[in-house]
């Protein structure tokens, strides 16, 4: 049974906070359970044992005789070029060296979500000018997209939790939207802000921050239940918490602007600071979008459109 458009895109962004978060021996073992859902017992998951090593190898597929090496940078940082193609070079080398006989194919399976370093490229086209007898490949967030988006929902729900279905959407939980309004109001103590601040927002800034489709789809959704979350702030015990909650949420998004993050890769971090890291429920997602969505329409997150500005 194909995906609906709403799993789709909770998957989606699921998938996407699940590679920018998982590093080393995580994002390992994440890769592999992938590896096993899709492709079952020809998947042979891999671990070094005491000294004697993985021998360049994190997991190997019988049936065709691919080797997979992998590589995880903490919140998909994609700033250790020198250390990156270092590692590919060194990993290569290991595996030809150690287990030449079964390996016909090499792939390096990475996490950096907005792309990769061209210099990762130029390594890798060194490697197959010089080992022409081993096809090269690269592992990442498009190729997970794509087999992962394959597979039947039960597994890929066992990977990411459950998706936020349309009756979810028309349901939203307001003990949900009550948790998350106090969860993020209790980290603006630390926060100074002016009351003055908050300005609405147009629905062109999801166009103008060039963000990707799903986190399109997840605001533009968001905005059936932003009303929600409008009444319940006007009522709630503190005058300021609208207030509090979206300078939290400016401090948190220059912050992240300045560390040079993709809009995508800034939505993540704001999506998992409302919602929590993990397996999400279905109400939260749905409390957590209505709640996201307030505030892009609501507070100064990410960049206005220079005309609407003046």
């Amino acid at each position: 049974m194909s995906l609906t458009s709403e799993q789709r895109f909770w998957w989606r962004i699921a998938l996407e906070l699940k590679l920018r978060k998982c590093s080393g021996d995580a994002f390992q073992d994440f890769f592999c359970t992938v590896m096993g859902k899709i492709h079952g017992g020809d998947f042979v998951r891999v671990r070094a044992f005491g000294q004697l090593g993985d021998k360049g190898c994190d997991g190997y597929r019988q049936s065709n005789g691919q080797v997979f090496q992998c590589y995880g940078a903490l919140n998909a940082e994609s700033g250790k070029v020198a250390y990156l193609i270092s590692k590919m070079g060194t990993d290569f080398v290991k595996a030809a060296k150690a287990i030449p006989s079964i390996m016909k194919e090499w792939h390096m399976v990475h996490n950096l979500v907005d792309g990769l370093p061209i210099e990762a490229v130029e390594k890798l086209e060194e490697l197959k000018l010089t080992n022409r007898s081993v096809k090269f490949g690269f592992v990442s967030l498009e190729w997970f997209e794509e087999h992962i988006f394959a597979l039947d929902a039960a597994k890929i729900e066992d990977l990411f939790g459950p998706a936020a279905t349309s009756l979810d959407a028309q349901n939203l939980q307001p003990t949900e939207l009550r948790d998350l309004v106090a969860n993020v109001s209790a980290a603006a103590d630390a926060v100074e802000y002016d009351v003055t601040a908050i300005r609405p927002v147009p629905a062109e800034k999801l166009v103008f921050n060039h963000l990707p489709s799903h986190w399109r789809n997840l605001i533009a959704g968001g905005w059936q239940n932003a009303h929600h979350v409008t009444t319940y702030i006007d009522r709630h015990a503190d005058p300021l918490v609208g207030e509090r909650i979206a300078q939290v949420f400016r401090v948190r998004y220059q912050y992240l602007k300045t560390q040079n993050l993709t809009p995508a890769g800034i939505m993540s971090a704001l999506y998992e600071m409302v919602t929590g890291f993990g397996s999400v429920t279905a109400a939260r997602q749905v409390a957590g979008q209505a709640l996201l969505a307030y505030l892009f329409e609501n507070c100064d997150i990410f960049e206005d459109h220079p005309s609407k500005v003046n």
